[in-house]
């Protein structure tokens, strides 16, 4: 996992960034978390969805590794399916959800390679912890190891991955990070779209990235875009100013939308 995140330097090499702006989900927060530990400087701020900041346990290193040896065996069996299913959605998807399991059902039947697929799980289930730890004592502050960043935890209240979140988040420092969880879904991005992007948005907008627009606005933009740029102009819409307006950590709690 360490070194796919000294790859990341590559990528931003190649397309001649600075800096980013991290949103990663599942292994991929993981990497951008050891990413944002390493080289500081090149992370503004992080967005991560279901993060883990712990090495396996035995329990999933040992569905892990049973999951690995089906898929360079024998491919894409159901055993391995269920599993995928569950790391995704959690329990209960098909009740909430039924059209969107069948879509992820058919894209891990026909679409992954098993052998591309073995190989991913097996480096992510030899992850190391992170090592990272809060410090609130001002004096040894500095010596403690977090992420210095700003960082959006986001988990689904029905995922697995509830409980790796909240331990991350007892390892970030709540000046500069908040833990949320949304109701009623378990794979956030693809359940429940509307409010990570809404949340990701005044997180943005917390950090001084994004001038601030009215949920309306925002619609009336959309629509506009849509029609073309002939008529947007014939609308005459307001658009936003280049001022930035900084609100400081819009979300600061923990939030059940």
């Amino acid at each position: 996992m360490d070194e796919l995140a000294e790859h990341l330097l590559f990528v931003l090499s190649h397309f001649g960034l600075k800096s980013v702006i991290g949103f990663g989900v599942g292994a991929g927060a993981n990497i951008l978390a050891r990413f944002a530990l390493a080289h500081p400087e090149k992370v503004n701020a992080l967005c991560l969805i279901n993060c883990v900041s712990t090495q396996a346990g035995w329990i999933e290193w040992g569905y892990q590794k049973l999951n690995v040896r089906h898929l360079r065996s024998q491919g894409m069996t159901q055993g391995v399916l269920d599993y995928l299913m569950w790391h995704h959605f959690g329990r209960g998807t098909e009740e909430r959800n039924h059209d969107l399991v069948q879509v992820y059902k058919n894209y891990f039947e026909r679409r992954v390679n098993p052998t591309n697929l073995a190989l991913l799980i097996d480096s992510y289930v030899r992850r190391t912890d992170l090592n990272i730890t809060r410090e609130l004592d001002p004096t040894r502050k500095k010596e403690g190891l977090t992420l210095g960043v700003p960082v959006m935890n986001i988990t689904g209240a029905l995922s697995p991955h509830v409980d790796d979140t909240v331990t991350l988040n007892g390892r970030l420092d709540p000046m500069n990070s908040s833990w949320m969880k949304i109701s009623d879904c378990g794979m956030v991005l693809e359940e429940q779209p509307g409010k990570v992007s809404e949340a990701f948005r005044l997180f943005l907008q917390g950090e001084g990235y994004v001038a601030p627009l009215s949920p309306l606005k925002m619609a009336d933009y959309r629509l506009a875009s849509l029609e073309g740029l002939n008529h947007v102009c014939s609308k005459k819409i307001d658009w936003p100013t280049a001022t930035i307006h900084i609100t400081e950590n819009p979300i600061s709690e923990a939030v059940v939308c």
